[in-house]
């Protein structure tokens, strides 16, 4: 009897661990998701902060243009506002890639926090077998005796 008691009682913990790894893991899965949305966020409200601040530059250079008395399109002007967005493109583009590894780094953090639950849970499970068998084990010989 005591034999089954014991293999209940294993049974009920691996039940209970396996459904508290499932909760942490889904914890973990919650956070990360919520941390690269606020990243997107953040980065999407940058680019429209550059994306104004670039539509004003060019209105500015264009006003400046035509207070000079230089035509508001053709020659330097052109120049001057391709450069401009030349140098908006590349600031876009290097915010992308730098928000790109900043996903990648949450995305790593949180995959080897639940490689860790993981290896945590895998030592529980391994301590509830060995308890589990000593048990058995100890029960076995008291039947013999």
């Amino acid at each position: 009897m005591g034999a089954l008691s014991s293999l209940a009682t294993l049974g009920l913990e691996l039940a209970l661990a396996h459904k508290a790894r499932e909760e942490r893991e889904d914890e973990l899965e919650d956070r990360r998701r919520q941390e690269i949305r606020r990243i997107r966020a953040a980065d999407a409200e940058e680019q429209r902060r550059q994306q104004a601040a670039l539509a004003r530059r060019l209105a500015q250079e264009r006003a400046r243009a035509g207070a000079a008395g230089v035509a508001s399109s053709g020659g330097s002007i052109d120049a001057v506002l391709r450069g401009l967005e030349e140098e908006a493109r590349a600031l876009r583009d290097a915010r992308s890639r730098e928000t790109a590894a900043r996903i990648a780094s949450v995305r790593e953090r949180y995959e080897a926090r639940g490689r860790r639950s993981l290896l945590d849970t895998a030592a529980q499970l391994g301590e509830l077998g060995v308890r589990a068998g000593s048990g058995l084990r100890s029960t076995r010989r008291s039947l013999l005796d």
